[in-house]
């Protein structure tokens, strides 16, 4: 692929909000490149790993980086993303795309994430590549990281109205 993997956003599969308190829009993941979502995963996985061994001071990306993981991880529904991108992997797909619903109430709250997690990320990689000198990511890890969210974040603004 000439961009790494890396596709247009789609238009969102979406539910009217006015139908129920309970509906959930439907996000479409993809299609990106399995081999490098994997890489982009295991990437901030080994990140979180060598903040931890360092010790660092609770004000470093590294740490607000597993602080913002794990309130996330709190607050939202698992999603189904990575398991999609590992079976497309394992079965040498080229591309994988996935929808994860999230329910209506959630969206304000999902698109403040999105714009948490790219300050913060880019913060993570100036702290790699300034302070400790290890761990940066990729440019095709920082390319896909933009896509994602950027895709996510166009289809929760839709979504918001």
């Amino acid at each position: 692929m000439p961009t790494a993997g890396v596709g247009p956003p789609e238009q969102p599969a979406r539910r009217s909000r006015a139908a129920s308190y309970a509906c959930a829009m439907e996000l479409e993941v993809g299609p990106f490149d399995p081999a490098l979502h994997i890489r982009s995963r295991d990437h901030y996985e080994a990140v979180r790993r060598e903040a931890q061994l360092v010790a660092l001071q609770p004000d470093a990306p590294p740490a607000r980086f597993e602080q913002l993981i794990e309130r996330l991880t709190r607050q939202f529904p698992r999603s189904p993303v990575d398991d999609v991108a590992d079976r497309a992997y394992l079965a040498k797909e080229p591309i994988f795309a996935a929808r994860v619903s999230l329910p209506d109430e959630l969206v304000p709250a999902a698109l403040e994430a999105c714009d948490e997690l790219e300050t913060l990320m880019d913060d993570l990689d100036r702290w790699a590549a300034t302070e400790i000198q290890l761990l940066e990511a990729p440019e095709d890890v920082k390319r896909y990281r933009q896509a994602y969210l950027d895709q996510a974040r166009a289809q929760l603004r839709s979504a918001r109205g």
